[in-house]
C-alpha cells in the first residue's frame, strides 16, 4: 500500500471527525489508533535465520511468500537482505556460518529482529546440532544483555519427505528446550514439507505441503509485532491470517460508525460514515494482497446493490429520521450505522479474502443488515 495515500485518507478522516461533538472524539480516536497501527506503520517483517548452515533457506522463505522468490545457492554474510514480491517484502538476516558473530551482532544493532527461525533439514541429534544450538543460545544471551524484547523463536524442520516427520520434529523441539535463552523464547516447532512450483513461480502444493506452509505462516504472523503482521498476511496469502486482521479492521470501523451514529445531528455525519466505510473496504482489499483503491471500493459497494439511488439513501434517510426521536432515535440510528458497516465489512472480507462470488457477497450483506 502507498503509505502516502493512506496518510491522506487518515488525515481526511481526522479532519471530518473533528467536526463531531468533543465527547465523541476520544473513543473514536482510540479506534482510529488501531487502523493507524495496521496501515500507516506497516513495514516488512524482519526474520533472523539460525541453525544448520546447509538447511534450505529458500524452502522456508518460498513457503512464507507462497511463491518462488529465493535463488538457488544464495549466500549471505551477516547482513540484512530484502526479498520482494508484488505483494510485499521480507527482510532476512542469515545468522548461520559463514556469517561471523561480529557481523550478525552489528546488523542486529542497526535493525532489530521481529522473530527468529532455527532451521534444520536433518533430524539427527548430533554434535553439529549441539554446536548450532550453542551458537544460537549465545546470540540470544547477548541480545538479552543488551535490552532485547525477547522476540519469539520458531523451530523449523525443513523436510523433503514426510517419513517420521513428527518424531523428528519432537526431537528438535526437545533439543531447543535444553538451552535456557532459546527455551524462554520458543513459541513452536514445526515441520515444513518440500514445495513444488510451477513455471510462473506460483506454488503447486500437495495437501500435505500446503497445510504445513499455512501453519508456518500463521504462527509467524501471530508472533510478529502489529506493524509487521499485515505485510506477512499479504505475502503468505493464508486466508485465516488475512481474515483475523480484516476482522480487527472491521470491528474498529464498526465501533467508530456506531459511535458516530448516536450523535444528534441528522445527516451531518453522512460523509464521515461513507468515507470510513470505503476506507474499510479498501483496507480489506489491501489485506488480501490487492492494490489499495477507493474507486474499486465504491465499485464493490455498487455491486452489492448499495448505491446513492437506492439502498444507501433509504438506509441513511431512515437513520436520520430516527434521530429526530429523542434518546431512542439516537440509540437505534447508532445501531443501524454499526450494523450496516459490519455488513459491508463482512461481505467485503468474504469477497476479497475468502473468494466468494459477488452474488454470495450480496446475499451475505443483506443477511447482516
Amino acid at each position: 500500500m502507498n503509505n502516502k495515500t493512506v496518510l491522506q485518507i487518515y488525515e481526511r478522516m481526522e479532519s471530518l471527525l473533528a467536526k463531531l461533538p468533543e465527547a465523541l472524539q476520544k473513543p473514536i480516536l482510540k479506534e482510529m489508533g488501531t487502523i493507524k497501527n495496521l496501515f500507516l506503520r506497516e513495514r516488512p517483517p524482519r526474520i533472523v535465520i539460525a541453525g544448520q548452515p546447509g538447511a534450505s533457506k529458500a524452502q522456508v522463505l518460498d513457503t512464507l511468500f507462497n511463491a518462488e522468490v529465493v535463488g538457488a545457492g544464495e549466500v549471505d554474510e551477516g547482513g540484512w537482505r530484502e526479498y520482494r514480491s508484488p505483494r510485499g517484502a521480507l527482510r532476512v538476516l542469515d545468522a548461520r556460518k559463514p556469517a561471523t558473530d561480529a557481523a550478525v551482532r552489528s546488523a542486529l544493532a542497526d535493525e532489530g529482529a521481529d522473530i527468529f527461525l532455527f532451521l534444520r533439514s536433518t533430524p539427527e541429534v548430533d554434535d553439529a546440532l549441539a554446536a548450532e544450538l550453542a551458537d544460537f543460545n549465545a546470540l540470544l544471551e547477548f541480545l538479552n544483555a543488551h535490552g532485547s524484547q525477547r522476540e519469539a523463536v520458531i523451530g523449523v524442520l525443513a523436510r523433503s519427505s514426510e517419513a517420521d516427520a513428527e518424531e523428528a520434529r519432537e526431537q528438535l523441539h526437545a533439543c531447543l528446550h535444553t538451552k535456557a535463552a532459546v527455551s524462554e523464547r520458543l513459541a513452536a516447532t514445526l515441520t515444513v514439507a518440500a514445495t513444488r512450483f510451477r513455471l510462473d513461480g506460483s506454488m503447486d502444493a500437495t495437501d500435505a505441503s500446503r497445510q504445513s506452509a499455512e501453519r508456518l505462516a500463521q504462527v509467524v504472523a501471530e508472533e510478529l509485532p502489529e506493524e509487521a503482521r499485515l505485510e506477512m498476511a499479504r505475502l503468505c496469502g493464508v486466508r485465516d491470517v488475512q481474515m483475523k486482521i480484516a476482522q480487527t479492521l472491521v470491528k474498529a470501523v464498526t465501533a467508530i460508525c456506531a459511535t458516530i451514529g448516536v450523535q444528534p445531528i441528522p445527516l451531518a455525519d453522512y460523509p464521515i460514515l461513507t468515507g470510513l466505510q470505503l476506507m474499510m473496504i479498501s483496507g480489506i482489499m489491501h489485506i488480501s494482497g490487492r492494490e489499495f483503491g477507493v474507486k474499486s471500493s465504491a465499485e464493490f459497494v455498487a455491486a452489492l446493490g448499495v448505491n446513492a439511488g437506492a439502498g444507501l439513501v433509504f438506509r441513511e434517510g431512515a437513520r436520520a429520521l430516527l434521530k429526530l426521536v429523542p434518546v431512542w432515535g439516537n440509540i437505534v440510528s447508532g445501531g443501524i450505522a454499526g450494523a450496516g458497516t459490519y455488513a459491508l465489512g463482512r461481505s467485503a472480507s468474504a469477497y476479497f479474502i475468502e473468494g466468494v462470488g459477488i452474488k454470495d457477497a450480496r446475499k451475505l450483506f443483506r443477511r447482516k443488515t
